[in-house]
């Protein structure tokens, strides 16, 4: 089902492409654009794909009790305030087809409204209804286009007007990765983690907090985050899929030989557009992929959760933890440094992008083309949260779109701790956190023969003794 939404800020916006979409021919590119305006629609015309793992409604429910101006209903999910004027949607029943009713007011604790005009009749028990269809994400777009657009650009791209200036650049959401999470390491992000972020922001970057919001409108700007992040994937599946028998080159080498003809790989594309068990199969199965994978990442069992409570923050756990940083195997100091100011060998060596081929420059490089620098452990600033268990996520699940790794799926066995070929535990993660946090305190730099590393006084320890649980 896709409802239509309008949600304008004044002139006309368009969704810009990325730059792979020139590669393709241009009946793949109008078969791409014919995809993404159907099922996303345009900025200030958008279209909510309920397959999408999203919440757009103010509500959704049945019909208990209806008739004149007064409706009852069983709402199905958790929602979010109802207010004066909320458009009530029949999906179903003897209204399906009719046109909206309208909320004059709403009793919270009955569930029960009343309406602004009576009903033409009384609806079916249990009919379906959604209460402010689309609003949720209508008020996310206008409160990203006024305060995230101008960083993130209209697409979510991270190409607005202010990003040429800002350095690191912002978020390009398309696909779909953000890096500072507490989900697993294979998980996409979770509201808690976007929230968290809009919320509090990123230290040490342009993002700032947005904590003067309220709780509905940084979730609004959640949600349509999510939805932007959703479209952007979705164009660069499509473009992969595409691009394999459609795109300029690949028509190139397949007609070289004279086997095939463009008019007559044309026809085999129109024919496989129209054939449902087709390209718009394939279309289908891409979409229910991205929804499952979203929905998954929303549950618990995607958070990162640490077996044991954080390790006590001592003399001990920080010899402990340095001990771990300077091992081989870790390869902490490799891109750290052995003093922890960013500045490891990896820093100046090449290295390899997504598609194996050497990166422009020296030095580590993102999901997203950009330069990154370690983390210098000196200034105390971590992007990420400087919970213990912000910092137990990075090294657990990593820092993904970087080339920081996820101990989880690298090193650490958490079946059978005693395993001799296990490099880690839960509690080497603990000492390496508590390690971390001392780094700032050191009175010498890090690995002279002369260094003395006390704990933080209890006055300036930088968080409390937390335990491992959320």
């Amino acid at each position: 089902m896709l409802i239509c939404l309008t949600s304008g800020c004044g002139g006309k916006l368009e969704f810009s492409n990325r730059e792979e979409y020139q590669t393709l021919s241009p009946y793949a590119q109008d078969y791409l654009d014919k995809v993404l305006l159907t099922y996303f629609g345009e900025p200030t015309e958008m279209v909510a794909w309920d397959k999408l793992p999203l919440k757009m409604h103010y509500a959704q429910g049945t019909v208990q009790e209806g008739s004149g101006r007064q409706l009852s209903l069983e709402l199905t999910d958790p929602h979010t305030a109802i207010p004066e004027g909320t458009e009530v949607l029949w999906m179903g029943g003897n209204l399906a087809g009719q046109p909206s009713s309208w909320i004059k007011t709403w009793n919270e604790e009955k569930h029960q409204a009343t309406l602004e005009m009576p009903l033409a009749s009384n609806p079916d028990e249990g009919t379906p209804v959604i209460l402010g269809p689309g609003e949720i994400l209508a008020n996310g777009r206008m409160l990203y286009a006024e305060h995230c657009q101008h960083c993130h650009g209209v697409t979510g791209d991270g190409m607005g007007p202010t990003a040429p200036y800002l350095n690191p650049k912002p978020r390009d959401y398309r696909r779909g990765i953000f890096k500072f999470t507490t989900t697993q390491s294979s998980k996409k992000a979770s509201r808690h983690d976007l929230k968290n972020v809009i919320e509090n922001g990123v230290p040490g970057t342009y993002m700032p907090s947005f904590k003067l919001l309220t709780e509905e409108e940084s979730t609004a700007i959640t949600e349509y985050v999510m939805w932007l992040a959703m479209r952007g994937e979705v164009e660069y599946q499509l473009i992969r899929l595409l691009g394999d028998g459609y795109s300029l080159q690949a028509i190139a080498d397949r007609t070289e030989d004279g086997s095939e003809s463009a008019v007559e790989i044309q026809n085999e594309f129109l024919e496989s557009v129209n054939d449902p068990d087709s390209l718009p199969a394939e279309v289908d199965s891409i979409v229910t992929r991205l929804a499952n994978d979203w929905e998954s990442s929303q549950e618990e069992s995607a958070e990162v959760r640490p077996l044991t409570p954080r390790v006590p923050y001592s003399k001990e756990s920080i010899a402990k933890g340095r001990a771990l940083y300077l091992k081989d195997s870790l390869k902490c100091a490799q891109c750290h440094g052995e003093a922890g100011f960013g500045d490891g060998s990896q820093t100046l060596a090449v290295s390899k992008d997504e598609a194996g081929q050497d990166n422009v420059g020296l030095g580590l490089y993102d999901t997203w083309g950009h330069p990154v620098k370690p983390r210098n452990l000196h200034t105390g600033i971590y992007r990420g949260g400087r919970r213990p268990i912000d910092l137990y996520s990075r090294l657990y699940a990593g820092i993904k779109g970087t080339p920081m790794p996820a101990f989880s799926t690298t090193l650490l066995r958490r079946s059978n701790p005693e395993d001799p070929n296990s490099e880690m535990t839960d509690e080497d993660i603990w000492h390496l956190v508590n390690y971390i946090y001392s780094v700032p305190f050191e009175d010498v730099q890090a690995g002279s023969e002369s260094q003395t590393v006390d704990p933080a006084p209890a006055s300036e320890e930088p968080v409390e003794n937390e335990v491992a649980a959320k």
